[in-house]
Parts: structure tokens; sequence; C-alpha cells
């Protein structure tokens, strides 16, 4: 029989403390508990109470990648706009930079503190990892917008109302890669 462990943290300073019922480790069940309630005081507009949930759950375990990012979105709807982004930093820093939907949150709260062309290569970033992420299209368009690019927000904004198929976007993505080959090579 074979055991499958994808999703679960091994510490390399020895055995994490279980809880004799399930076998889990102790602070399992209590960081999801507090992940979870922070998420309903979200949705519900309590967005203090849900700062402090996704605190608990970070301090029970600070390696968690979804807990900094809920952290974020909490301190974002306090306006608190400078202590979300280093909370999205956190994450990225976590789950790799793979994560378009990180670099787009990023580029949200980039907005949000007037600095549109950090923004911008935010989105691009999404874009480069998920060519149909239509909230990067989206954002990107702000970011341009508040460049004073018109023409390419407008651009941006119309990928959000008519996406390219996956081939097609994964044709551009290959030329552009050429081009930045062939500017690299000369």
């Amino acid at each position: 029989m074979e055991t499958c462990v994808r999703n679960r943290q091994i510490l390399p300073t020895g055995p994490r403390p279980t809880s004799l019922a399930s076998g889990r480790p102790a602070g399992d069940f209590e960081r999801l508990r507090h992940g979870e309630m922070g998420k309903l005081y979200l949705e519900q507009g309590c967005y203090q109470e849900a700062l402090t949930e996704f605190e608990q759950a970070l301090a029970l375990d600070p390696h968690q990648a979804e807990s900094w990012c809920s952290r974020a979105d909490a301190l974002s709807c306090l306006g608190r706009y400078e202590e979300a982004l280093q909370s999205i930093e956190q994450a990225q820093a976590l789950a790799g930079l793979a994560n378009a939907r990180l670099w787009v949150q990023k580029a949200v709260l980039l907005i949000l503190l007037n600095q549109p062309r950090l923004a911008l290569t935010c989105c691009n970033q999404a874009l480069w990892r998920s060519p149909s992420h239509t909230q990067a299209w989206l954002f990107r368009g702000v970011a341009l917008h508040g460049l004073g690019k018109f023409r390419a927000a407008y651009r941006s904004y119309q990928r959000v109302l008519h996406p390219a198929s996956p081939a097609v976007a994964n044709s551009i993505r290959r030329l552009c890669h050429d081009l930045s080959l062939d500017q690299q090579a000369s």
C-alpha cells in the first residue's frame, strides 16, 4: 500500500507532537479552524476579527502560504496596504514565484499604493505563467491606465472581454520568448 504525503510538512528537527485521537500533528486542527473562521469573518465583512483568526493560524504554523495570503486579504480590507504587501511577499517566498494568483494580488496592492509601474510588472509576471488569467489582464489594464498608456490599457481590457484560446495564448507566449531571445542575441 502506497501512502501519499504530498501536502504534509515534514520537519527535520524530529517528530511533531500528535493528538492521541487522530495521530495528526496537534496544531493542524487548530490552524485549520482559525483559517476557516477567518474566511467566514472575511465574507461577513468582519475584517479585524478575520485578521485575528489568520494571525492565530500563523502563530501555530508560520509556513503556510495560504494563511499569509488570507492575512493579506484582511489587511487590504482594513486599508493596511503596506502590511498586506508584506504578507503577499511572505506567501510568495513560501509558495514560490510560479503562482499567478499571488502575482495578481500583489499587483492589486501596488495599484492601491499608487505604484502602477511595479503593478504592471507583477501582472506581466502573472501572464507569463498563465497567459489566459483574466484578472491579470484586467489589472494590467488598470496599471497601464495609471501610467497614461490608454491604448495599451484598452487592449488589456479587450483580453478580459475576449480571452484568447489556450492554443493562441501558447503561440503568443512562444513568440514573446523568441523575440526576447532575438533581442538578447543582438
